[in-house]
């Protein structure tokens, strides 16, 4: 497993995490919310680190995290992140209604490729990463090289 794969894999882990804390029975509210602070604060700490890291890789102009159309995290590189956050509304939403009526199961990838550059925009847990990055690099390759 190279390190996109593995960050990915603890990202889930650490939105899974949220998820429980915000079901758990709130008998000690003040327990129960500081978990839920606790527990949100790590996932957006992993967001950020993993957006960070994946705009270190060669090739890659920008990567940016959207939670429903919101910015959650951005590399330093990212320009135009509010169109970035309508784009990701947009399509995710087309894909849903596509991928409904052929029954395509949830959506994991969106690849929007134009005539110089293109954007990734991945599903990971809650919230959609995007990459921006020239239309000749392979993704799959850059992401699998060593930051």
């Amino acid at each position: 497993m190279h390190w996109f794969e593995s960050q990915l894999l603890a990202l889930n882990k650490l939105a899974d995490k949220y998820v429980v804390s915000q079901k758990k029975p709130a008998a000690n509210i003040v327990k129960s919310s500081a978990d839920m602070r606790e527990s949100r604060g790590q996932f957006i700490e992993a967001v950020q680190a993993l957006v960070d890291n994946v705009s270190k890789v060669k090739g890659i102009a920008a990567c940016t995290a959207y939670h429903d159309g919101l910015i959650l995290a951005h590399s330093k590189q990212a320009l135009n992140i509010d169109a970035f956050g309508a784009a990701v509304q947009e399509s995710l939403h087309a894909a849903q209604q596509s991928a409904e009526m052929l029954n395509l199961g949830d959506i994991e990838q969106i690849v929007i490729v134009g005539t110089t550059n293109k954007v990734a925009m991945l599903s990971v847990g809650p919230l959609m990463l995007c990459i921006a990055c020239p239309k000749h690099i392979n993704l799959a390759s850059a992401l699998r090289q060593d930051i």
